[in-house]
């Protein structure tokens, strides 16, 4: 990606960019999949783009990576020992799972180039990848959710917006699959982007989930890199959507607040997850 006097701008319209002063371009690479941009940034540390669009920074990482993992741990049925991540090639995911006790972690990452990238620059997250509990497998994780015979408490789908590898990941057959193998009680959850200006993501994560699953519902966070800040997740269980315990291990940023308010979406967005 060329840089326009040191400025890199993620475009989220035709007439609307966010853009970050950056001191340097660490790294441009197109894989098979997709083209990875390194940045480094005066205020937010290294950023972590995919085909042009912010994944993550140093700065604020952990909002994203907090809420899509202590979200289903504490939503879960019972205390999760196995957790399957789809994507997630940064590690921070699986390392926020490992801090919460989990036995067991699959982490599938389509592109392995991700996952390299990620342990040159951001080190401190792909340090999850070290650990004896975590198996890193790169490959589809759509073929994974298909023929594993595993199953799993929680199930995690750490991916980018839905369009080119990660659109499948959205649709009906998807989530028949995710359903089979996860445990009763358990939880999945799936970024579903920004409510304001990706109405698409939310609607599509309902709807994709709503046919294999009785409970689903979409919660919010605030990551001040992703457009407007104003960013959705959404989750789904067999089971009736309840916190397990008040008994909550905070994160960076989640606490028992969160944990219960989370859940509640300005009209405009409830009315995306109909």
């Amino acid at each position: 990606m060329k840089l326009i006097e040191n400025w890199f701008s993620e475009r989220y319209s035709d007439n609307l960019q966010l853009s970050f002063r950056v001191s340097d371009q660490l790294l441009s690479v197109k894989t098979d999949f997709q083209r990875i941009d390194v940045f480094e940034t005066y205020d937010f540390g290294k950023l972590l783009s995919i085909d042009g669009t912010v994944q993550l920074t140093e700065k604020d990482e952990f909002v994203y990576h907090d809420m899509i993992t202590r979200m289903p741990f504490y939503y879960a049925d019972k205390i999760p020992e196995k957790a399957l991540i789809i994507g997630g090639g940064d590690g921070g995911a699986a390392g926020e799972l490992l801090k919460l006790g989990l036995k067991s972690i699959i982490n599938v990452e389509i592109d392995g180039q991700v996952v390299e990238v990620c342990r040159k620059h951001f080190p401190k997250l792909t340090a999850s990848f070290n650990d004896p509990k975590v198996k890193l497998i790169v490959d589809d994780g759509i073929k994974y959710a298909r023929n594993t015979k595993e199953k799993f408490d929680i199930i995690i789908v750490d991916s980018t917006d839905p369009v080119g590898p990660a659109e499948d990941l959205f649709n009906e057959e998807f989530y028949s699959n995710v359903s089979r193998i996860l445990n009763d009680g358990g939880v999945v959850v799936t970024q579903s982007g920004s409510p304001f200006y990706q109405p698409r993501g939310i609607e599509l994560a309902n709807k994709g989930m709503r046919k294999s699953f009785p409970h689903v519902a979409s919660y919010v966070a605030f990551i001040p890199t992703y457009p407007s800040g104003f960013w959705s997740f959404t989750m789904a269980k067999k089971s009736q959507i309840k916190l397990r315990t008040e008994n909550v291990e905070k994160g960076e940023y989640f606490n028992l607040e969160i944990a219960k308010s989370s859940f509640a979406l300005p009209e405009f967005a409830k009315k995306l997850t109909l």
